[in-house]
């Protein structure tokens, strides 16, 4: 049997502190009760204030709260207003006699017992409730009750916590819940520049019930907890008292005991909502929640479903169930059926619970889906933003973020909070809408104009949706970066890195922002995680800001919890160094012996950025090479043309000439030249002659298709292509007669290399190109004014070439001294290397 500390009734001794409190149907005064029955007789309530007022001096305490109760009830109903008062003095008359009322009933509560105090709050908070609620009717009297209730009476509520005090240790546990909802109540409805202190009635509740456990159901229990976090009361203790108890029963408790306990399913939401919104997460107890909910799926309602999943979520928390299902997978199951009875703001918070857990539930999505589009008129702003952000997360085929745009269109911005507005463009960037130009300009001016009101978190998910997007916004970003920097303090560290990331996106290099964006980073930077670090490297590669303090930190970090990395985390640090141009060639080598170590863990396309990574920063590491090489031969086929040149390029760079790899490249690119743009062609053909690898086919193919690409050529892809075709032995005429004119153009970009190699190159191929070097062209005027950029390798390359000229009867010809000079140099038997070469 359960345990008797807690489900034994009470004892005679506990029912004897309640024997003073006179119960309704034994009311004493023949008069009070007469007019108790002509109140519940009144069907308008001009005439209860009347009975009311005209017999004030007989009104008991039970009279009173019949009064305050009836007119609760009135108030709900349509009105029905009597002709005992003209339209003009109807105001004046019933405010007298209701200020008389109240005062009656703020007197007579000094000397209340708990039944009357607990009554007479829960009918006063109720009519609070009313005149604050959607319900229409009565509005002048609504008005005036309210002023009279909270904003120009805060004694009757100091009153009824002071009496409650005194009389605390008689109250029954219902009688306390029903004065702590009331509070509740009151406090959810006032302007929070009026809120009351109710923190000694809380106080003394935690006392009573320390003392009197055993008589409290777990429905007690919850309705507090509820009312303690309406109420802003941080009272932990009282809490972890609940949560222990909860626990406690549970464990010990037969299933005939739940209904004592009153568990029930709007008990366990509440339980889990309250808790949770308090900010007390205690696993064990969500736990304890859920396994006492399984059993009572079935007769959850819509609003409970919601608010059960909703309270994980803030939780944090998805509780298990034996096997590998969870409570969540149950709530779908049992929810699904149900789905068009739900109202818009559950069907909200059940999907933002499913999708801030990143609990995949698509049969759920997709009937949520199904059911909202059609409603989205329904839906609150805060709803709409929910919605669109969690099927942002989980798209569903049903998802149709076009509905939901145009709903934004049509009602406007107005609506929405800051954070609602920031929730919509993040929840639009993620799932990539961003074809109605509509929705993302009224999110441009609404953000800007209210830019001077967004919080940290608000400027950290607008800025990344912009980025995320491609769009800019000069106006917007100066605003966020305004606000940015006087809030950087509170913004996390990956609000940082995401921050600084869709700053480096779209090109807004401030300094002083990038200065205090690394300056915070480095005071947090123990806190970072792998991704945060690994987009703050990211970002400030884009700007080429290379920030040597923060990135010190960051790589010595990293270094000791490599292991922690992810794949993508690995690859996405190389490539960043790589592009920060910062030399750590221990960092490096920490990073290259740990992608070795996680085989089949990298896409191709990865493995060509980490490929080139290494080759930009000169990284030789065989090991590493011949591991991507591996990796990727059998994939070669899935790579882009563009990415296809990058690993032929990265591993010509550093002399690792991976026949296999070569091979397979090579056939992959067969058949799809003309797919390969100018700097891919030239990259491949370098690789390849660098190489010495004989390959007929592939040079035909680079060479058709450079020759119909001759005019997207730059100085340096056009020097290699041609540096590569002389060296490789494919001398075609065609190539070099249909280039001559695009590089005669681009004479003037080409550095010192650049102009060793073309001269060489046509020397070697014996092509007389008179546009590039006939008397009406300006080489040898550019070659003197570069002379002396040239390295020993280029002087030798131009020697031949002005040898070459000689030999022809019009051919161009260095000045005396210069060629002297290039002759001394090619005789020199010192071996160097070109660039090209190293």
């Amino acid at each position: 049997p359960p345990p008797p500390r807690w489900s034994k009734k009470p004892n005679s001794s506990n029912h004897s502190r309640y024997n003073d409190c006179a119960i309704y149907r034994h009311e004493e005064n023949p008069k009070a009760a007469n007019i108790i029955a002509e109140i519940k007789e009144c069907k308008t309530i001009d005439s209860i204030v009347q009975v009311a007022y005209d017999n004030l001096d007989q009104l008991s305490p039970h009279a009173t709260a019949s009064f305050w109760t009836k007119l609760s009830t009135l108030l709900s109903k349509p009105p029905n207003v009597s002709d005992a008062y003209t339209k003009g003095d109807y105001e004046k008359i019933i405010m007298h006699h209701l200020e008389a009322i109240l005062g009656h009933t703020i007197d007579g509560m000094k000397g209340y017992n708990p039944l009357h105090l607990s009554n007479v709050a829960q009918a006063t908070a109720s009519i609070v409730k009313t005149c604050k609620g959607r319900i229409r009717g009565h509005e002048q009297t609504k008005r005036m009750l309210y002023n009279l209730m909270v904003k120009n009476s805060p004694s009757l509520w100091e009153t009824l916590q002071n009496r409650s005090l005194v009389v605390m240790d008689s109250f029954r546990p219902k009688w306390l819940v029903s004065v702590a909802w009331a509070y509740a109540t009151v406090y959810h409805h006032v302007a929070s520049g009026g809120k009351m202190d109710v923190s000694p009635f809380f106080r003394a509740l935690h006392k009573t019930f320390s003392k009197r456990k055993n008589e409290f159901t777990s429905k007690h229990m919850g309705n507090i907890a509820w009312s303690c976090m309406t109420c802003g009361q941080n009272m932990p203790l009282l809490l972890n008292e609940f949560s222990d108890e909860f626990i406690y029963r549970r464990k010990k408790e037969l299933p005939r005991e739940r209904i004592k306990d009153g568990i029930d399913p709007m008990t366990l939401s509440q339980w889990s909502y309250s808790f949770s919104k308090a900010g007390h997460r205690d696993k064990e107890l969500f736990q304890s929640i859920s396994d006492a909910a399984i059993p009572l799926l079935s007769q959850f309602r819509t609003r409970e479903f919601a608010n059960l999943a909703y309270a994980c979520a803030l939780a944090e928390f998805v509780p298990k169930l034996d096997g590998r299902k969870s409570l969540f997978d149950e709530i779908a199951a049992e929810a699904i059926p149900s789905i068009s009875s739900f109202r818009s703001q559950e069907m909200a918070n059940i999907l933002w619970a499913y999708a801030k857990m990143e609990h995949a539930s698509p049969d759920l999505f997709h009937a949520v889906a199904n059911e909202a589009f059609p409603r989205l008129r329904e839906f609150s702003a805060q709803s709409l933003a929910n919605l669109a952000w969690a099927l942002s997360k989980f798209p569903s085929p049903s998802s149709n973020f076009d509905r939901i745009a145009e709903d934004v269109v049509a009602r406007g911005l107005d609506d929405f909070t800051s954070q609602g507005l920031a929730m919509l463009s993040h929840s639009f960037a993620t799932a990539g809408h961003v074809k109605n130009t509509e929705f993302w300009d009224i999110i441009d001016t609404t953000a800007t104009a209210r830019a001077t009101e967004l919080g940290p978190i608000e400027c950290v998910q607008i800025a990344w949706s912009f980025a995320k997007i491609e769009r800019s916004s000069d106006k917007l970003f100066r605003g966020i970066e305004k606000m940015s920097m006087k809030n950087i303090d509170h913004i996390t560290p990956q609000g940082l890195s995401n921050l600084a990331w869709a700053f480096a996106m779209l090109g807004y290099d401030s300094p002083h922002f990038f200065n205090a964006v690394t300056q915070q980073s480095m005071k947090k930077i123990n806190i970072f995680t792998m991704q945060d670090k690994v987009m703050l490297i990211l970002a400030l590669s884009r700007i080429s800001r290379p920030s040597p303090g923060l990135l010190e930190m960051i790589t010595s970090t990293s270094l000791k919890n490599m292991r922690t990395h992810t794949a993508l985390d690995l690859f996405n640090m190389a490539v960043s160094y790589a592009k920060l141009r910062r030399h750590s060639r221990d960092f490096m080598e920490g990073i290259a012996k740990e992608m070795v170590r996680r085989q089949s863990q990298f896409s191709p396309q990865m493995i060509v950025g980490i490929a080139w990574a290494y080759a930009s920063k000169g990284y030789r590491i065989p090991e590493l090479f011949n591991f991507l090489a591996a990796e990727c031969i059998a994939h070669c086929a899935e790579l882009e043309p563009k990415e296809v040149a990058s690993l032929a390029w990265s591993f010509a760079t550093l002399d690792i000439f991976h026949r296999s790899l070569l091979k397979a490249l090579a056939d992959s690119s067969h058949g799809r030249w003309q797919d390969f743009d100018a700097k891919s062609l030239a990259n491949m053909a370098w690789a390849y002659a660098k190489a010495q690898e004989d390959q007929p086919c592939l040079f035909e193919g680079i060479i058709d298709a450079a020759i119909d690409r001759k005019s997207e050529f730059t100085a340096q892809s056009i020097s290699m292509l041609l540096w590569a075709c002389s060296s490789g032995g494919f001398l075609d005429q065609r190539l070099f007669h249909s280039l001559a004119p695009k590089a005669t153009a681009l004479l003037q970009e080409c550095d010192s290399q650049s102009l060793a190699n073309i001269a060489w190159a046509y020397t070697v191929a014996n092509v007389d190109a008179q546009s590039l070097f006939g008397s009406q062209s300006p080489f040898v005027e550019i070659l003197a004014e570069k002379f002396r950029d040239f390295d020993h390798q280029g002087l030798g390359q131009l020697h031949q070439w002005n040898t070459w000229q000689k030999r022809k009867e019009n051919g161009a010809a260095l000045p005396p001294l210069l060629a002297k000079h290039c002759f001394d140099e090619f005789t020199n038997k010192r071996l160097h290397l070109s660039n090209l070469q190293k």
